[in-house]
């Protein structure tokens, strides 16, 4: 259910991008939530690897760069998503970026709001393991 949610937040994102960062289109809601699983498996796979690939310009710069890939991972979508005959639209590296920025953001933000704490993510180390003898 909570993966459903932030399918459900990043496409609430990509609608606010889209109304707020010029260039960008979209389509239907359903266009928007269909790219949202599109970002997320290209991020899992592409993005990554940049990542990895660029592990000292992002490393230099204290993570910032990851700013400029998420952009470019954007603006991939965007492009796939035009080609697949989906609504959703980025002229350009800079409308790739402030998009990506501002649906990330709003994503965060409304996961924060809607998610119960206890269904969240784990941060930091796993708890220790107790062996009973």
């Amino acid at each position: 259910m909570t993966t459903l949610l932030r399918f459900l937040f990043s496409a609430v994102g990509l609608l606010v991008a889209c109304a707020f960062v010029p260039g960008l289109g979209h389509g239907t809601f359903l266009d928007l939530l269909i790219v949202a699983v599109i970002l997320a498996a290209l991020n899992t796979t592409v993005g990554s690897l940049l990542k990895l690939i660029a592990f000292v310009p992002v490393a230099c710069s204290f993570g910032c760069f990851s700013l400029v890939i998420n952009g470019l991972v954007f603006w991939l979508a965007g492009a796939l998503s035009s080609r697949l005959g989906l609504g959703f639209t980025v002229p350009g590296f800079w409308a790739g970026f402030f998009g990506a920025l501002v649906s990330s953001v709003i994503a965060s933000v409304l996961g924060a709001i809607f998610i119960p704490k206890d269904r969240r993510r784990p941060q930091g180390p796993p708890p220790p393991i107790k062996i009973v003898n």
